[in-house]
C-alpha cells in the first residue's frame, strides 16, 4: 500500500465464547504436563539405570583385561597423532611468518623495475635464487624475454611462487643499457 494513512484494524468485539476458550486451552496444558511428566521422568530414570550399568559392566570388563584396553588406548592415541600429522601436512600454508595460504596462487610473478628503483635497491645479483633448477637452453630463453620486458637502465624480475603463494626463488634480468649523450 502506498497511502500514508494508517492502516485501521477494528476492535474485536467481545466475544462471549473468549472466557470458555481461555479455560479450554488452560485444561489442555494441564492435561499435556500431566501426560508428559511421567514420561520424561521415566525416560531419564531409564537412561540412568542404562548409564549405570554399562559403567559397571566396563569395569569389570576393564579390570578383567587391562592390558588390552591400554593397547586399544595407545593405538587411539597414536591414530590420532598420525591424523593430525597428515592434516597439518595437508594444510595450505607452508610456515612461513605472513603466509597466506593460498591454494590456487600464480605460479610466478613478473616485476618490472624502472631505472630509479634499480638505484635505490640494495641488492642486484642478476642470478637465480632458490630451489628449482631450470636447463641451461630454458634459462637463456627466459633471460631472453625478460630482457626485451626490461625497461631501458632498469630490470625485469621474475619472481618464482609455491602453491601457497609464497616466493621461493627469483631471476632478475637487467634491461638494455640507455646511453647517455655527453655534451660538448
Amino acid at each position: 500500500m502506498s497511502s500514508k494513512q494508517p492502516m485501521k484494524v477494528p476492535f474485536c468485539e467481545q466475544s462471549r465464547t473468549g472466557a470458555i476458550d481461555v479455560l479450554y486451552l488452560i485444561a489442555v496444558i494441564s492435561a499435556f504436563g500431566y501426560l508428559i511428566f511421567p514420561s520424561i521422568k521415566m525416560f531419564f530414570n531409564g537412561i540412568m539405570d542404562i548409564g549405570i550399568a554399562a559403567f559397571y559392566m566396563v569395569k569389570y570388563e576393564v579390570c578383567s583385561a587391562p592390558l588390552v584396553y591400554i593397547s586399544i588406548g595407545f593405538s587411539l592415541f597414536f591414530a590420532m597423532m598420525a591424523a593430525l600429522v597428515v592434516f597439518k601436512c595437508m594444510d595450505k600454508k607452508c610456515g612461513k611468518p605472513n603466509c597466506r595460504g593460498l591454494s590456487n596462487a600464480a605460479e610466478f610473478d613478473i616485476q618490472l623495475e624502472t631505472e630509479d628503483i634499480v638505484k635505490n635497491s640494495t641488492t642486484s645479483d642478476g642470478g637465480v635464487k632458490g630451489i628449482f633448477k631450470l636447463s641451461q637452453d630454458h634459462h637463456r630463453e627466459l633471460e631472453a624475454e625478460l630482457k626485451k620486458m626490461a625497461p631501458p637502465n632498469g630490470r625485469a624480475v621474475l619472481v618464482f611462487r609455491s602453491r601457497c603463494g609464497c616466493p621461493i626463488g627469483r631471476m632478475e634480468v637487467p634491461g638494455l643499457k640507455k646511453i647517455k649523450k655527453i655534451k660538448k
